[in-house]
């Protein structure tokens, strides 16, 4: 056992197993006070008993020339000198005590320590006796037995300096652990070293109640016992970093001359005064004006003599006052008020830090504890400062700035405590760690936020603390693009612009996308305030300004506006603080994710708090504008919305109650809200177009497959109008009417923007019109040609049409004209300019249709009727197919591939692949809107390549009319072979079914798309037509 404890209040177990060996705090035994004789003691080594501070009491002494006068000061400092020397650097002193000088004598040493000691000092010596306390701390602690005895080892020997020796009883080497360091003024030994001013010195007799209160003046003695003390006191403290005592100083000073600066004045005139005297003066404090002034301080003394002497040395020195060639200062004797203060300790303290884990104990005020630094040779400062306000020691901030940092990663970061002195240093570590990060996983974004909202919450927020943190923020949403931590992101930053510490009416902190403004409005002269951002620089760091007053509209390009009525000043405190309003700007949209909407976020997001209040049903509503990400068409629909932090089992979504959209443009949306939080807009993602790299590849397929659609559709009508054969059937007349509509409608879509750049209204509209006209028409011939095909395949009984193929002419290229002229009459500026994408992903005018009703009334139910009727139409002809296919087998293979090629040639030909349009939804949206661009585009590309490239009466005639040589074929074809087998019929058609056990012929041939041309692979038709 190497110490026992006892405690003067009952504790249950668990608070003993809580205990440290060193807290007991009624007696402490040493091993040696126990008499254990009968009952020797068995060592446990599991329980470690570890102390860093322990008490030294010795009885010494000290041999030195019979003709030195050594006082007690100077045999204290050879001590302190003795103790450094012997001491490892792991072992500091904190205090030493001497008491009990015993008067000089020979004797005391005898034997080989006297022989050693003539040897040493040649003249005759004197050996003085003393009792020692000392205080020391051990760092890092160990255990106490181990240590004891390493201390008792290490001050047994002779010291000799300077001709002066030190030896120190063994028997006397007392040596305890303790709790807490006492005070340095106060001595513990058994008795009090008698204060050198109370036998050397005395000053004009007065008591210290006299020294307030008599008004006095200064006898030459008087100050030459001044400045003896002076000097005395310099002469004592040379090398001694212990003992301070400390005095506040209240005075009324009056100072007249050629005054500058009064606090510098004032401050260089103290620290002169008492200067010479080893005084230091702190925190001074000055009011008043014009000559008189009010001033406060505190003063730093050693401890040459006691405290009452001490008081009145400093009392004597101010008002001495002060005269030069240019100030005079004088104070009055009655105006000086000069009290001792005892300002403690700075406590012990450990400190977890990004450099590793430091120690720092108990130190006096206004002194600086060094240690080496955990990881590099450098040293780590800390300096116990005495605070102005309370009189009190308190600790500065560490300084390890030379030290190298011992923390590599975010599970170092983890386990740090964050507290009010290390806040800068994890910001700086968070700084460190996401330079070297590309992407942060979800574990380590939540250590760094974890870290930073408890930075925003213990931590001295300075401007350049939150500077840190902002730019901090705006890395992560960089590097975590998708987060679902958003609502403790915005909560940091709300916090942080809460408690940050700023001068001035306001103070703003940018980043690349994201800014904060906060401003303490003065609450008499509030009429609303107004907050912008007008721009985005290169690196995304916004530009932002804002107004003191309430504005509805923003100026022209800003790229987010939210303006407040002055109606939110009844949210201010009442309490007599002064409010703060801030202003949030976050430009990256990605941020914002809420899983349950079905729009997306088309704005940046802008927001507006009044802090420690919840601002709510307001009269006048907050007016909110922001610019959309991207161009909104007429039939897109925009919200106005706020992010719902308890939406999503409180991982945050957008809600749009208590805000209205009071009005949207392409490029803007303007907002109504009645309370404040965060603001965006949001654009219907069901009518959206996708991502900006997809919509360049799908704009650039349209191009160029209506550039190849419009080339050989001109080939198709070329060939079908300059072979009058090939024009003989109405499905042939069918096709050459869809080719001219479809050929229409590819060239004026390849011009439109051209056309639109004019910025003609008339042109506009012209286009519009003309762009509307024939993509009606291109749908109903499409429909045309499923009636026909109807009327060809399904009806059973013979029947006579008048004028067949001119009602379909009329009504083909009749109804398109008869709905586009509707438009007109009804509203002209239905047709207009839009906004489009272009190649290059800018916006750029396009003529169509710019009204919502118009759109879905004359083109997507248009559109969905066509459809409805061509898929009726094309099962049917499927089925008949089927039916026919069954009743006449052939070759499995060949008949496959027959099949597949009537399905594929009737897809395009009824324009069924505009299907996928309505189906592009959800997951398979983006492949499926590339498979309708691919497929539409080229519609007219795909006719040619069934109608008249794999169509084998269409290559005879190529090679009849446009081959040379061995290619050339004669006159004579199969063609007589399709002959017509019905009666002619002057303008009509006579439509009779099929045998399916007889081969007949036809004047047209719907199905046949073979390279073999054979009646039999297909299915014919009889028609009459007029000659």
């Amino acid at each position: 056992m190497s110490l026992f404890r006892m405690w003067g209040v009952q504790m249950s177990p668990q608070q003993l197993d809580a205990r440290r060996c060193v807290d007991g705090n009624i007696v402490t035994w040493r091993e040696q006070d126990w008499d254990y004789q009968k009952c020797p003691p068995i060592p446990d080594d599991n329980f470690l008993c570890e102390s860093s501070k322990y008490k030294i009491q010795m009885n010494t002494a000290i041999t030195q020339n019979i003709n030195n006068d050594h006082t007690e000061n100077v045999i204290q400092e050879i001590v302190l000198i003795w103790l450094k020397h012997v001491f490892p650097q792991k072992i500091s002193v904190h205090s030493v005590f001497l008491s009990n000088l015993s008067p000089q004598t020979g004797a005391g040493l005898a034997g080989q320590n006297m022989e050693e000691i003539q040897g040493t000092v040649k003249s005759p010596v004197k050996t003085q006796w003393f009792d020692c306390v000392v205080f020391v701390r051990v760092m890092p602690a160990a255990d106490v037995s181990e240590t004891m005895s390493m201390i008792q080892g290490l001050l047994m020997p002779i010291y000799i300096y300077n001709n002066i020796l030190l030896k120190t009883n063994p028997a006397s080497i007392n040596i305890l652990s303790v709790a807490v360091f006492p005070n340095a003024t106060s001595n513990p030994a058994l008795t009090t070293v008698a204060p050198v001013s109370s036998t050397n010195i005395t000053i004009s007799g007065l008591c210290h109640s006299e020294l307030h209160n008599s008004p006095r003046t200064r006898t030459a003695s008087q100050t030459l016992a001044m400045e003896k003390i002076c000097l005395i006191t310099s002469g004592f403290i040379s090398n001694i970093d212990f003992g301070d005592i400390f005095y506040r100083v209240y005075l009324n000073l009056t100072m007249s001359g050629s005054i500058t600066d009064p606090q510098h004045t004032i401050q260089q005139w103290l620290q002169q005064t008492l200067g010479k005297c080893d005084m230091d003066v702190w925190n001074l404090v000055i009011k008043g004006g014009l000559l008189k002034y009010i001033t406060t301080f505190q003063v730093q003394a050693m401890v040459p003599v006691n405290v009452t002497a001490t008081e009145r040395l400093i009392f004597e020195l101010l008002t001495k006052g002060y005269t030069n060639a240019t100030i005079s200062i004088s104070v009055p004797s009655g105006e000086v008020n000069i009290s001792h203060i005892d300002p403690g300790l700075c406590p012990e303290e450990t400190m977890l830090t990004v450099y590793g884990v430091y120690m720092w104990p108990e130190m006096t005020a206004q002194s600086e504890y060094s240690m080496g630094c955990i990881r590099g040779n450098e040293i780590a400062t800390r300096f116990c400062k005495l605070n102005g306000a309370t009189d009190k020691a308190v600790w500065d901030h560490p300084d390890m700035s030379k030290c190298i940092r011992t923390v590599s990663d975010f599970d170092d970061l983890e386990n740090i405590t964050v507290t009010a002195d290390n806040s800068a240093d994890i910001v700086d570590m968070i700084e460190d760690l996401l330079k070297e990060q590309t992407d942060l996983n979800d574990a380590q974004l939540d250590i760094v936020l974890e870290k930073l909202s408890e930075v925003t919450e213990v931590g001295t927020l300075t401007t350049d603390l939150s500077s840190d943190i902002t730019k901090i923020v705006s890395d992560i949403c960089y590097i975590k693009t998708s987060t679902n931590q958003i609502n403790k992101i915005l909560s940091i930053t709300d916090l942080m612009g809460d408690r940050t510490v700023f001068e001035g009416d306001a103070h703003n902190m940018t980043a690349p996308s994201l800014a904060l403004q906060l401003i303490n409005p003065d609450t008499s002269q509030f009429h609303g305030l107004t907050f912008e951002v007008s721009s985005l620089l290169n690196d995304s760091t916004p530009e932002i300004l804002y107004d003191k007053n309430f504005t509805v509209h923003p100026d022209t390009g800003t790229i987010a506006f939210i303006s407040l009525p002055h109606a939110i000043e009844s949210f201010f405190p009442n309490n007599g603080a002064r409010p703060r309003v801030q202003f949030h700007f976050y430009g990256t949209e990605n941020l914002f994710e809420d899983p349950t909407a079905n729009m997306k976020l088309n704005s940046y997001v802008v927001s507006a708090s009044v802090t420690n209040a919840t601002v709510s049903n307001l009269e006048i509503p907050v007016m909110v504008t922001l610019r959309h990400l991207q161009n909104k068409e007429d039939w897109d629909t925009v919200k106005c919305v706020y992010w719902d932090f308890n939406k999503n089992n409180d991982k945050g979504g957008w809600n749009d109650t208590g805000c209205e959209t009071v009005m949207s443009n392409a490029t803007y949306t303007s907002c109504s809200c009645d309370h404040l939080t965060h603001f965006g807009a949001l654009l219907d993602i069901s009518k959206t177009p996708i991502s900006a790299k997809d919509e360049r590849i799908l704009t650039i397929i349209s191009y160029l497959g209506s550039g190849i659609s419009s080339i050989f559709l001109g080939v198709t009508l070329l060939t079908y109008l300059a072979f009058e054969k090939l024009r003989r059937d109405y499905p042939s007349k069918i096709l050459i009417n869809l080719s001219v509509a479809l050929l229409g409608l590819n060239m004026l879509f390849l011009v439109n923007s051209w056309l639109a750049s004019f910025n003609s209204n008339a042109i506009c509209i012209t286009v519009a019109a003309f762009q509307h006209y024939f993509f009606l028409a291109t749908f109903t011939w499409m429909g045309l040609g499923a009636i026909n095909m109807y009327l060809a395949l399904v009806k059973v009984f013979n029947s006579y049409v008048p004028s067949y193929i001119l009602k379909f002419c009329a009504f083909g290229w009749g109804l398109p004209l008869l709905v586009v002229s509707l438009v007109l009459a009804i509203d002209i500026n239905s047709y207009g300019t839009g906004l489009s994408r272009e190649l290059l992903q800018e916006s750029t005018a396009f003529c169509w249709l710019k009204n919502d009703v118009t759109f879905y009334v004359t083109v997507v139910s248009f559109v969905t009727l066509v459809m409805v009727c061509n898929i009726s139409m094309f099962v049917v002809v499927l089925v008949q197919i089927r039916k026919m296919r069954v009743n006449k087998p052939s070759s499995s293979r060949k008949g496959f591939l027959h099949d597949l090629r009537v399905v594929a040639s009737l897809t395009f030909l009824l324009g069924l692949t505009w299907i996928l349009t309505f189906v592009a939804w959800g997951p398979a949206k983006t492949p499926l809107l590339y498979l309708f661009s691919l497929l539409n585009s080229l519609q007219g590309f795909f006719i040619f390549l069934f109608y008249c490239l794999m169509k084998d009466i269409v290559r005879k005639q190529w090679r009849i009319h446009l081959c040379c040589g061995r290619f050339r074929q004669t006159e004579y074809s199969d063609w007589s072979r399709s002959v017509t087998l019905g009666a002619k019929a002057k303008g009509g058609l006579k439509v009779s079914s099929p045998s399916m056990k007889s081969e007949t012929t036809s004047e047209r041939k719907i199905s046949d798309t073979s390279n073999s041309g054979t009646s039999h692979n297909g299915v014919f038709l009889t028609q009459d037509r007029k000659q």
